[in-house]
């Protein structure tokens, strides 16, 4: 008896759900509607959208979207999972060692600088899908670049103008981002339920156009009969 085969849906909804979820808590903490009594809060969902982000991750690759899987494990680890330890330990600090020099985030600092640089190389990517999606990324970047400044300062310094006007601003950036990426969930979502486009969504940017051509004619080469070529 055969065993059926299984078919993974595309996990990509929840992950676009689960930005807006972390995008709108990082917003919140950046632009001063909660307070630092409420990191340990903030902790909780990083770790919440660095699990979705890590599931849909792996069903990508299970479907066979290795650019998919690496985009989406990426964001779960590098974005959400160490900000999110890095920041469990800043809270933790005084009370697991009081006796060592008080923690920065410069390492983070470092690390989003390289993140910010790969996140632009991303944009021609995902212009293929949608403008709308590549407005999204490119202000993550740049909100990624202003975090790497922000986080190479001593913690004092990041409390003085200028650089808590970046953190605002950076805020900012994530939020409306965030924005955008469930914007284009509910519209893909609509979609699918009602069987048509309900909310308008851009149309891709084409920056570099894939070569169909040439990969159509290579495909019909190789499936014709030996006898006819």
């Amino acid at each position: 008896m055969d065993t059926p085969q299984t078919t993974w849906a595309d996990p990509s909804l929840a992950g676009l759900f689960s930005l807006g979820a972390g995008t709108t808590a990082v917003w919140a903490a950046f632009t001063g509607r909660v307070g630092p009594q409420d990191l340990p809060i903030l902790v909780i969902w990083l770790l919440s959208v660095a699990f979705v982000q890590g599931v849909t991750g792996l069903i990508a690759l299970k479907r066979g979207d290795a650019l998919g899987g690496a985009i989406y494990l990426s964001f779960a680890a590098l974005f959400w999972g160490a900000p999110a330890a890095t920041t469990a330990m800043l809270i933790g600090q005084p009370a697991l060692t009081p006796d060592l020099p008080t923690m920065t985030l410069a390492t983070n600092g470092w690390v989003f600088a390289l993140l910010g640089l790969v996140l632009a190389s991303f944009l021609p990517i995902f212009a293929q899908q949608s403008a709308l999606s590549m407005i999204a990324i490119g202000l993550f970047s740049v909100a990624v670049f202003l975090l790497a400044g922000l986080n190479l300062q001593s913690p004092e310094t990041q409390a003085q103008a200028p650089w808590n006007t970046v953190g605002w601003f950076a805020g900012w950036l994530i939020g409306l981002a965030g924005l955008a990426m469930v914007y284009l969930g509910v519209a893909t979502a609509w979609s699918i339920a009602f069987g048509r486009n309900v909310l308008p969504i851009p149309p891709p940017v084409e920056f570099f156009k894939p070569a169909q051509a040439s990969t159509s004619q290579v495909t019909a080469s190789t499936s014709q009969p030996a006898a006819e070529r």
